[in-house]
């Protein structure tokens, strides 16, 4: 008799599956996976209402819903207005002490769309700046550029 299969089995060999393939898979190819692998596996998803549903149960998976069929993918760390911060300060420092808005909010997206969303959710790159006292948004002739915020000077 084969061993009793549960979600925990199912989110294990689907984090594996993941991290195989290089951090996401494809919403079919994980289903035909997990089939292979073991229709007790399968069972479960199914049973839970498909993948998608199975995903939004367990935290540590994600799934993405793309043009396509969509893809799981571990589920990205929470995110929050210090990371943010943390993740400029460090990018402003690398940059020699400013950073174009632009390149700035390109950064933020490609090392984490959560990062790039929190931005959004504020207004945008200079409306977070105003908030969050650390970095400070400069405008200029073009897109503008961020920067540590310069120290209060006391008189």
């Amino acid at each position: 008799q084969a061993p009793k299969m549960s979600a925990q089995d199912v989110k294990d060999f689907l984090l594996t599956l993941i991290d195989k393939e290089g951090g996401k898979v494809n919403g079919g190819q994980a289903i035909a996976a997990l089939g292979k692998a073991s229709p007790a596996l399968k069972s479960i998803v199914d049973a839970s209402g498909g993948l998608k549903k199975f995903c939004l149960a367990h935290p540590a998976v994600e799934f993405i819903t793309d043009s396509g069929c969509g893809y799981v993918q571990r589920q990205a760390p929470k995110m929050s207005a210090q990371d943010v911060k943390d993740f400029l300060l460090t990018l402003i420092d690398k940059e020699g002490g400013k950073v174009n808005g632009g390149q700035a909010i390109a950064a933020l997206g490609k090392a984490s769309p959560a990062l790039k969303s929190i931005v959004d959710a504020s207004g945008g790159l200079k409306k977070f700046c105003l908030a969050h006292p650390a970095v400070e948004f400069i405008t200029d002739s073009g897109c503008g550029y961020v920067q540590r915020q310069a120290p209060k000077m006391s008189a």
